[in-house]
Protein backbone atom coordinates (compact mmCIF):
# COMPACT_ATOMS: atom_id res chain seq x y z
CA UNK A 1 0.00 0.00 0.00
CA UNK A 2 1.03 3.69 -0.46
CA UNK A 3 -0.57 6.47 1.87
CA UNK A 4 -2.57 7.65 -1.17
CA UNK A 5 -4.35 4.26 -0.28
CA UNK A 6 -4.79 4.56 3.24
CA UNK A 7 -6.51 7.92 2.72
CA UNK A 8 -8.63 6.89 -0.54
CA UNK A 9 -9.47 3.24 1.50
CA UNK A 10 -10.54 5.57 4.90
CA UNK A 11 -12.73 7.59 2.92
CA UNK A 12 -14.23 4.76 0.87
CA UNK A 13 -15.17 3.23 4.41
CA UNK A 14 -16.62 6.95 5.89
CA UNK A 15 -18.81 7.27 2.45
CA UNK A 16 -20.14 3.97 3.35
CA UNK A 17 -20.49 4.00 7.21
CA UNK A 18 -19.92 7.45 8.75
CA UNK A 19 -19.68 6.47 11.95
CA UNK A 20 -16.32 5.15 11.03
CA UNK A 21 -14.47 8.10 10.85
CA UNK A 22 -15.03 8.21 15.10
CA UNK A 23 -13.10 4.70 15.50
CA UNK A 24 -9.71 3.80 16.58
CA UNK A 25 -6.92 3.00 14.04
CA UNK A 26 -4.59 0.23 14.35
CA UNK A 27 -2.60 -2.18 11.77
CA UNK A 28 -3.05 -6.34 12.06
CA UNK A 29 -1.86 -9.21 11.26
CA UNK A 30 -2.91 -12.89 11.44
CA UNK A 31 -1.55 -14.99 13.89
CA UNK A 32 1.40 -17.10 13.03
CA UNK A 33 -0.43 -20.50 14.07
CA UNK A 34 -3.04 -20.08 10.78
CA UNK A 35 -6.37 -20.50 12.74
CA UNK A 36 -7.32 -17.16 11.29
CA UNK A 37 -7.14 -14.91 14.12
CA UNK A 38 -6.42 -10.93 14.07
CA UNK A 39 -3.59 -9.59 16.07
CA UNK A 40 -4.05 -5.72 16.12
CA UNK A 41 -1.79 -3.10 17.36
CA UNK A 42 -3.47 0.86 17.71
CA UNK A 43 -1.31 3.47 15.68
CA UNK A 44 -0.11 6.05 18.27
CA UNK A 45 2.11 7.71 16.05
CA UNK A 46 3.47 7.61 12.29
CA UNK A 47 6.71 8.70 10.78
CA UNK A 48 8.42 8.74 7.32
CA UNK A 49 12.15 8.77 6.19
CA UNK A 50 14.15 9.75 2.85
CA UNK A 51 13.85 6.87 1.46
CA UNK A 52 10.36 7.48 0.71
CA UNK A 53 8.56 4.95 3.50
CA UNK A 54 5.74 5.56 5.55
CA UNK A 55 5.73 4.25 8.78
CA UNK A 56 2.55 3.08 11.35
CA UNK A 57 4.02 2.85 14.87
CA UNK A 58 1.93 1.13 17.34
CA UNK A 59 1.47 1.77 21.10
CA UNK A 60 4.78 2.38 22.93
CA UNK A 61 6.57 3.64 19.97
CA UNK A 62 6.11 7.27 19.65
CA UNK A 63 8.49 7.93 22.57
CA UNK A 64 11.51 6.53 20.82
CA UNK A 65 11.08 8.46 17.68
CA UNK A 66 10.58 11.84 19.83
CA UNK A 67 6.60 12.12 18.31
CA UNK A 68 3.59 12.62 20.48
CA UNK A 69 1.87 9.40 21.04
CA UNK A 70 -1.83 10.27 19.99
CA UNK A 71 -4.91 8.30 20.25
CA UNK A 72 -5.58 8.38 16.31
CA UNK A 73 -9.62 8.68 15.39
CA UNK A 74 -10.32 7.77 11.45
CA UNK A 75 -11.19 10.99 10.18
CA UNK A 76 -8.55 12.44 12.54
CA UNK A 77 -6.02 10.42 11.59
CA UNK A 78 -6.71 11.13 7.56
CA UNK A 79 -6.78 14.97 8.10
CA UNK A 80 -3.41 14.73 9.36
CA UNK A 81 -1.37 12.39 6.83
CA UNK A 82 -3.32 14.87 4.40
CA UNK A 83 -1.03 17.99 6.25
CA UNK A 84 1.62 16.26 5.20
CA UNK A 85 3.96 18.37 2.96
CA UNK A 86 6.58 16.26 1.62
CA UNK A 87 7.36 16.00 -1.89
CA UNK A 88 5.86 12.71 -3.42
CA UNK A 89 4.36 11.73 0.06
CA UNK A 90 1.39 10.01 -0.90
CA UNK A 91 3.73 7.80 -3.16
CA UNK A 92 5.65 6.57 -0.35
CA UNK A 93 4.79 2.90 0.82
CA UNK A 94 3.71 2.55 3.92
CA UNK A 95 4.55 -0.27 6.73
CA UNK A 96 3.66 -1.07 10.00
CA UNK A 97 6.28 -1.28 12.77
CA UNK A 98 5.94 -5.12 13.63
CA UNK A 99 8.65 -5.12 16.38
CA UNK A 100 11.31 -2.72 17.85
CA UNK A 101 14.59 -2.77 20.03
CA UNK A 102 16.15 -0.21 21.46
CA UNK A 103 20.08 -0.99 21.55
CA UNK A 104 22.44 0.06 24.32
CA UNK A 105 23.76 2.88 22.57
CA UNK A 106 20.12 4.43 22.18
CA UNK A 107 19.79 3.02 18.38
CA UNK A 108 16.73 1.47 17.31
CA UNK A 109 16.02 -1.45 15.11
CA UNK A 110 12.80 -2.57 13.69
CA UNK A 111 11.15 -5.33 11.79
CA UNK A 112 8.86 -3.48 9.26
CA UNK A 113 6.14 -5.26 7.62
CA UNK A 114 4.68 -3.95 4.68
CA UNK A 115 0.34 -3.01 4.55
CA UNK A 116 -1.43 -4.84 2.17
CA UNK A 117 -5.16 -4.32 2.79
CA UNK A 118 -7.58 -2.50 5.08
CA UNK A 119 -10.30 -3.46 7.51
CA UNK A 120 -13.27 -2.53 9.81
CA UNK A 121 -14.20 -3.93 12.64
CA UNK A 122 -17.39 -2.51 13.98
CA UNK A 123 -17.32 -4.76 17.24
CA UNK A 124 -13.87 -3.04 18.25
CA UNK A 125 -15.04 0.31 16.66
CA UNK A 126 -11.54 0.24 14.91
CA UNK A 127 -10.06 0.81 11.33
CA UNK A 128 -6.99 -1.44 10.23
CA UNK A 129 -4.28 -1.76 7.81
CA UNK A 130 -3.32 -5.41 7.19
CA UNK A 131 0.84 -6.57 7.29
CA UNK A 132 2.50 -9.42 7.53
CA UNK A 133 1.16 -12.90 5.75
CA UNK A 134 -1.73 -13.67 3.98
CA UNK A 135 -4.18 -15.65 5.40
CA UNK A 136 -3.89 -19.19 4.21
CA UNK A 137 -6.82 -20.17 2.03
Amino acid sequence: MRVKHIIDDLESVFEKQPEAKNYGVAFARYSDDGDGTIIIDYVEAFDWDEDEEFFLLPEGCAKYYDLEAINYKAQNFVNEIKKVDVNNFLEFQTYAIEKMKLAKDGSIATLNSPTWGTGILDSEKVVYFFHGKRKAS
